[in-house]
């Protein structure tokens, strides 16, 4: 891979207050992580995986190297890949809270509603799923991996569960159709300096030759979750 594929630059848009996009709603501006509550079906990255061995590495000298409170790690436990977004309890907008309940149902009502549906929800192909690092997420609002299906079969795959989920949930983000996978291990507390830009994307560049170019994910899992830092699994889906 070249740095053009690998690293995206653009500008940085954030939130309207002048923050990265992640706070004040998921994260003080010090850093601290804000209660911001809902639920999501996801893949944890299994902590034995050769891509679980290399973002630790990777998050270790990020701790070390984070100057005046640039960016929020994540726990490593809280490592996932988005299968579906799910609902998050701060954001009832058409779009984003299912047809099929008032705006106004609780999240804990929201919690058993899904449930239901997807303990009768029949995954339709077999896990793992086969995905590659093809490079690092734009870093506007946090540092992440840009995840792709292996190929056509996968992408195929992943694209037609995301489809049968959002009829069954009834919900469908507005962008659906151009939903990328990727993998968050920071939130950006404020906009990097130039400088700090330049000194991270560095960084980032030397442990992506360290990370597997394939690598796989097991059962998507039903999780609630209080906030950023741990996602909840109820169940697998089967």
């Amino acid at each position: 891979m070249s740095e053009s594929e690998t690293v995206e630059r653009r500008s940085q848009t954030g939130a309207p207050n002048g923050h990265p996009g992640g706070v004040p709603t998921k994260f003080d501006a010090d850093g601290s992580v804000r209660h911001f509550p809902g639920n999501t079906i996801i893949c944890h990255l299994p902590a034995e995986s050769d891509l679980h061995k290399g973002l630790l590495r990777l998050s270790q000298e990020l701790e070390t190297a984070n100057p005046e409170t640039l960016y929020t790690l994540l726990p490593t436990p809280s490592w996932h890949m988005t299968v579906f977004e799910g609902v998050c309890d701060q954001v009832r907008r058409p779009g984003f809270w299912p047809s099929d309940l008032p705006g106004d149902t609780s999240l804990d009502e929201c919690n058993a509603h899904f449930e239901k549906k997807l303990r009768q929800f029949g995954l339709g192909t077999e896990p793992p799923f086969k995905l590659r690092i093809a490079g690092y997420t734009p870093r506007i609002d946090g540092i992440g991996l840009h995840l792709e299906p292996v190929d056509a079969i996968e992408q195929s795959r992943l694209r037609a569960l995301r489809d049968r989920l959002s009829e069954t949930l009834c919900i469908r983000h507005p962008s659906h159709e151009t939903y990328g996978f990727h993998l968050s291990i920071a939130y950006f507390i404020r906009h990097p300096t130039d400088i700090e830009r330049e000194q991270l994307d560095a960084r980032l560049m030397r442990h992506l030759a360290e990370f597997p170019s394939v690598f796989e994910l097991g059962a998507p899992e039903f999780c609630h979750f209080d906030d950023m830092f741990a996602f909840r699994r109820q169940f697998y889906l089967e």
